[in-house]
């Protein structure tokens, strides 16, 4: 969405820097800052974490809602800083931040990949992130009871860690890579390059599978890039060529074997509603118990619906073009 330049544009190209950091177009909510080297300044000082709100504060919906529901509530204000320190990262499309901020901002919106807002990241004082969360209903209690839940993944991190200082050889990788695996494996991989590499330099002969598990991400990763080119490109074909032929490569199974399955449905449209089911059912046989089967199982329900759908519509077609469905309403 664009926006129509503003007065205030060109107010603030001549204003200086000083003076506009403190105008209230730019400063941030009560209790948050907006200057990283700051907050991690006084996280580590007070012993706590970070938490960072990736924000478009005067166009992002969900933002504002979450800034309305759970920042601006007492609820939120008084628990949150006990554990975190507060920092605003804006990007703004209808004002003009100090080009200082504005740089801040962008960095760390490409350091730590963040694609969408509002994105909430949960980091040490360090700044190594531990847990990515967004927009969640129920106000700031249910708010701030989601947040004692992530903040044990840094704790259970930090066990692994602490282990590990007392021990030697496999023992100590053993420790390291207990402390990771309560990260996702892509921040593991961002982030905590000394505890991968000391894992893989203790464990030469890769006793713990970590190292397999390691460059299995990485082609994955690779592939994952191939994959959007293809699908930009609209070749579906060789998209899912590029799938089936990794999958006979590396021989891969369980879980990773749904997950890709599950990927070649990016590009299946309302015509490849067969093609999709099928898929689906090859994913729940791989393991009908696991997480991604379930997900599979919830999208034959939807395709159900649809089919059902396609089939009214031909029966009467004015049907097809009356009100939005409910979700369609509720997504606009």
């Amino acid at each position: 969405m664009s926006f129509p330049t503003t007065t205030w544009r060109a107010l603030a190209a001549a204003v200086p820097a000083l003076i506009l950091a403190f105008s209230p177009a730019v400063r941030a909510a009560e209790g948050w800052g907006t200057n990283f080297e700051e907050a991690k300044a006084a996280a580590a000082k007070d012993n706590k974490d970070i938490l960072m709100d990736f924000t478009g504060s005067d166009w992002c919906g969900w933002c504002i809602k979450l800034q309305k529901e759970v920042f601006t509530k007492d609820g939120f204000k008084q628990e949150a800083p006990k554990h975190f320190v507060l920092l605003e990262l804006d990007f703004p499309q209808k004002t003009e931040l100090p080009k200082e901020l504005k740089e801040q901002n962008e960095k760390l919106q490409e350091t730590y990949a963040i694609e969408g807002f509002p994105t909430i990241l949960l980091t040490d004082a360090k700044g190594r992130p531990y847990a990515k969360t967004g927009y969640l209903p129920g106000g700031p209690e249910a708010f701030n009871e989601h947040l004692t839940e992530l903040r044990k993944v840094r704790e259970t991190r930090d066990a692994g860690f602490k282990k590990a200082e007392a021990a030697t050889g496999l023992d100590k990788a053993k420790a390291i890579q207990e402390g990771l695996q309560a990260l996702d494996p892509e921040v593991v991989t961002g982030y905590y390059t000394d505890e991968v590499t000391q894992i893989i330099a203790l464990d030469s002969a890769d006793t713990l599978g970590f190292k397999a598990k390691q460059d299995y991400g990485d082609k994955r990763n690779k592939l994952d890039a191939e994959l959007q080119e293809l699908a930009q490109n609209q070749k579906t074909k060789e998209f899912a060529a590029a799938i089936d032929t990794f999958i006979a490569s590396e021989k891969v199974t369980g879980v990773n074997l749904q997950d890709l399955m599950m990927t070649k449905l990016q590009v299946l449209g309302p015509a490849d509603l067969d093609k999709a089911d099928s898929l689906l059912d090859e994913v729940i046989k791989v393991d009908a118990k696991s997480e991604l089967a379930e997900r599979a199982q919830a999208i034959k329900e939807r395709i159900v619906e649809m089919r059902k759908q396609v089939e009214k519509s031909k029966k009467d077609p004015a049907a097809g073009a009356g009100e939005p469905a409910a979700e369609e309403k509720e997504a606009k």
